[in-house]
C-alpha cells in the first residue's frame, strides 16, 4: 500500500472511531448514570480518556513507521545488508573504537565477476536472486567472527572483519568465501559460473582513516580485477602508481584507437598435409610513443573493463579487411581472416547489426572466422548462443579459442554453432615430453573428429609439435615454427614466395 493511501485509510479509520466513540458514548453514560453533576463529571474523564487513548495509539503508530523508515535508510532493500551509507558511519566508529582498544581491522572489498552477463543472459530477476544468496553467504560464512557487512552498490560487497589477529586470518577467511562463491549457481543457467574478485586493507598498517583504508581496499581490489575473474589481492602502496600508469595507459589507447595509430598483424595457419595456407589470424599491435611495443595481454583486459573492446574489434576487423582485400589477398591467397572477439562484443542488444557492420565491405562472408574462448562463450551463453547461430547462418565461420581451458569443454562442442576448434598452446607446448598433454590433444582430436570439426593446432614452435599433431589428424598449423605474425608488405611477400609453403612443408617432413 503506497504511504498516502496508507494514510488516508488511518485517517478515516481514526474518524470513523472519534465518531462512533462520542455518539454511543454519551448514550452509554446516560444510561447508567441518573445524576446530572456525575455525567458531567464522567464525561469530562471521557473526553480526557480518549485524548490519552488516541494520543498512545498515533505515538506507537508514528514510533513502528520511524523505526520501519530508519531500517530503511540503513539497510539495502534488496539483500538486508547494511548500505553504502551506513557502513560507511559503522567503519567510521569501529576505527576509532579500534584506535582506543589498539586492535586491527581488515576491510574486504568484493566485486562479482562478468555479473552484468547474468542480467543479460538469466534476466534481472535471477541477477536480484543471486545477489540476495551472495548477501546470505556473506551473513552465514562470517558469522564465527564479529564482522559488518554492506552491499556498496550494485554488484560489490564490503565486510569489516573486526578484531582481526594478522593479514593472513583475512586471507584465508576472503578465499574460503571465494570457494564458497563458486558452489552458487544461477537457477536455470548452471552453466554460468560466480566468482569474485576481493581487496583486502588492514588497519592501521594501511591505513589510518575510514576514507584511506576503503581508498586501499579499493585499490587492492582493482588490482585483482586487472588480473581477471576470481584473484585476490592485499593493498599495496605500489596499487596506487598501478591505478594511475592504468589510467593513463588507457586515455592512451583511447587516443590511439581516435588516431588510428594502432596497427594489424597477421600469422598465416597452414593445412597439416599440404602446408599450404587456409588463413591469416589477425592480431592488433600497438607501439607506444614511450612504452613501445604493449603486449595485448596488458591492453585488451583494460579495454575490456573501459568499455573500448567494441571500438577495437571495429578497428581490427574493417582494417584487416580493407588491407587484405586492397592487396587481392582474402579469398585468394588468404582464404580465410581470423579474427578474436572478446566476450563483451556480445553484450550489446544490437551485437548482430554491430557484426555486420564491421563486415560490411566485403560480399562473400564465409572468407571471415570469428574466434571466440571457450570461457567467453560459457558465461554469456545464451547470448553468445545467439548471436554465433546468426552469424553461421551468414555463413561466417566460428572457431572456440584456447579449446580445452574452459569450464565445460563437452557441453560447448556439442550445443554452439561452430566449425573449427584451435588446441591451446598450453597442452601443445610439452608435447614431445609430457604425455598427459598427448592424451588431452589426442582426446580433443578425437572428440573433434567425431562431431565434424576442423582442428587447428596453435603455438607450434617445435617439429616434433607439428609431427605429432599431423600423425593424429590434426587439421591446421599455427605457429612460430612455421610463421611469425607479420605486417602487410611482409605478408605480401611470403605469400607471393613460390617456397612459401614448400619451406613450411620442408620444415614438417
Amino acid at each position: 500500500m503506497s504511504s498516502l493511501k496508507t494514510a488516508v485509510y488511518r485517517t478515516v479509520i481514526y474518524i470513523l472511531f472519534g465518531i462512533v466513540w462520542i455518539l454511543y458514548s454519551d448514550r452509554l453514560l446516560a444510561g447508567f448514570v441518573q445524576d446530572p453533576a456525575t455525567l458531567t463529571q464522567l464525561q469530562t474523564y471521557k473526553g480526557w480518556a480518549f485524548v490519552v487513548f488516541t494520543g498512545l495509539i498515533l505515538f506507537f503508530m508514528l514510533f513502528s513507521a520511524l523505526r520501519r523508515e530508519r531500517a530503511l535508510s540503513e539497510r539495502d532493500g534488496l539483500t538486508q545488508l547494511l548500505n553504502r551509507h551506513m557502513f560507511r558511519q559503522d567503519l567510521e566508529s569501529e576505527i576509532q573504537l579500534s584506535k582506543i582498544q589498539q586492535q586491527s581491522l581488515a576491510l574486504v572489498c568484493l566485486n562479482l565477476d562478468e555479473f552484468r552477463q547474468v542480467n543479460h543472459s538469466a534476466g534481472q530477476p535471477a541477477g536480484d536472486k543471486l545477489l540476495q544468496d551472495v548477501a546470505a553467504g556473506i551473513r552465514n560464512y562470517f558469522s564465527e567472527k564479529r564482522c559488518i557487512s554492506g552491499r556498496i552498490a550494485g554488484d560489490e560487497f564490503a565486510v569489516l572483519i573486526l578484531d582481526i589477529e594478522n593479514c593472513d586470518e583475512a586471507i584465508q577467511l576472503t578465499q574460503g568465501f571465494q570457494q564458497y562463491l563458486r558452489q552458487l549457481k544461477v537457477p536455470g543457467h548452471e552453466l554460468l559460473t560466480v566468482s569474485a574478485c576481493a581487496g583486502i586493507a588492514i588497519f592501521p598498517n594501511d591505513a589510518d582513516t575510514p576514507r584511506d583504508l576503503i581508498t586501499a581496499a579499493n585499490l587492492a581490489l582493482e588490482e585483482a580485477k586487472s588480473l581477471g575473474p576470481g584473484y585476490l589481492r592485499v593493498y599495496d602502496h605500489f596499487f596506487g602508481e598501478n591505478v594511475h600508469s592504468r589510467l593513463q595507459l588507457t586515455a592512451d589507447l583511447k587516443q590511439a584507437l581516435e588516431t588510428k595509430s594502432l596497427s594489424v598483424a597477421y600469422q598465416p595457419q597452414f593445412c597439416a598435409q599440404s602446408m599450404k595456407i587456409t588463413g591469416v589470424e589477425a592480431l592488433l599491435r600497438w607501439h607506444h610513443p614511450e612504452h613501445g611495443q604493449v603486449s595485448p595481454d596488458t591492453f585488451i583486459p583494460l579495454a575490456e573493463q573501459q568499455g573500448l573492446i567494441g571500438d577495437i574489434t571495429d578497428f581490427v576487423c574493417q582494417t584487416a579487411i580493407a588491407e587484405l582485400s586492397t592487396a587481392d589477398l582474402l579469398g585468394t591467397s588468404i582464404p580465410r581472416l581470423s579474427v578474436n572477439v572478446s566476450g563483451h562484443d556480445f553484450d550489446d542488444d544490437n551485437s548482430i547489426q554491430r557484426f555486420r557492420n564491421r563486415f560490411e565491405a566485403i560480399t562473400d562472408w564465409s572468407l571471415i572466422q570469428l574466434e571466440i574462448t571457450e570461457t567467453a562463450a560459457i558465461n554469456n551463453f545464451e547470448k553468445t548462443f545467439a548471436v554465433l547461430t546468426s552469424l553461421r547462418k551468414a555463413k561466417i565461420n566460428i572457431s572456440i579459442d584456447d579449446f580445452g581451458t574452459g569450464y565445460s569443454s563437452l557441453s560447448v562442442l556439442r550445443k554452439l554453432p561452430i566449425d573449427e576448434v584451435k588446441i591451446d598452446r598450453a597442452f601443445i607446448r610439452d608435447i614431445p615430453t609430457n604425455e598427459d598433454d598427448r592424451t588431452i590433444v589426442r582426446t580433443i582430436l578425437a572428440m573433434a573428429h567425431a562431431l565434424d570439426l576442423r582442428v587447428i593446432g596453435e603455438g607450434v614452435e617445435y617439429k616434433a609439435q607439428a609431427e605429432f599433431l599431423k600423425k593424429h589428424g590434426c587439421s591446421e598449423l599455427q605457429g612460430y615454427l612455421l610463421a611469425h605474425p607479420m605486417l602487410l608488405e611482409e605478408l605480401k611477400a611470403f605469400c607471393n614466395s613460390e617456397q612459401s609453403h614448400l619451406k613450411s612443408l620442408l620444415v614438417v617432413n
